[in-house]
């Protein structure tokens, strides 16, 4: 409900949710920690030819979860906030995302469900945008290979940590 009022309240646009999965080859606990600190986040939160900076990670309810993605000729800023937390099992992110300016551009909802199953962890994703800058409607459009990628380097980073 408070996702409604919030586009609302911003005359944003709330767009269909994005809905993916993906098996992992690493323990729960291990793929949630790769969520939980600033130090794994900045290992492998972006797509393919960005780098992840600035990033504060506090594992806690209202806690931060923000960074800058860069790319040759482009900046964003997500500002989020830890909104649940349930060891190993689920994290729900509240981020808005904005240009290099500080103008916002949309925000994303993020539910994170972790399963463990034969062979790893399914992580189940589910990101609902709303849309606050309509000139930016094409970038989330991309955002389905753009997490493609980004789970791609949680791989890699899992691989890193499980050893």
């Amino acid at each position: 409900m408070a996702q409604g009022r919030d586009a609302m309240a911003n005359n944003a646009k709330p767009l269909p949710p994005l809905r993916l999965s993906r098996i992992l080859h690493a323990r729960p606990e291990t793929v949630f920690r790769a969520w939980s600190t600033a130090e794994h986040v900045s290992r492998w939160f972006a797509p393919e030819g960005c780098e992840v900076a600035d990033v504060k990670v506090e594992m806690r309810i209202g806690g931060p979860f923000e960074l800058a993605m860069r790319a040759p000729g482009l900046e964003h800023r997500v500002r989020g906030t830890v909104v649940e937390i349930v060891a190993n099992t689920r994290l729900v992110l509240d981020m808005r995302v904005s240009d290099v300016a500080g103008k916002p551009l949309f925000r994303a909802y993020t539910e994170l469900d972790f399963a463990e199953v034969a062979g790893g962890t399914r992580l189940d994703v589910t990101q609902t945008y709303t849309l606050l800058d309509p000139s930016v409607a094409g970038l989330l459009g991309g955002a389905p290979e753009g997490w493609r990628s980004t789970l791609d380097n949680l791989e890699r980073e899992l691989a890193r940590l499980e050893g």
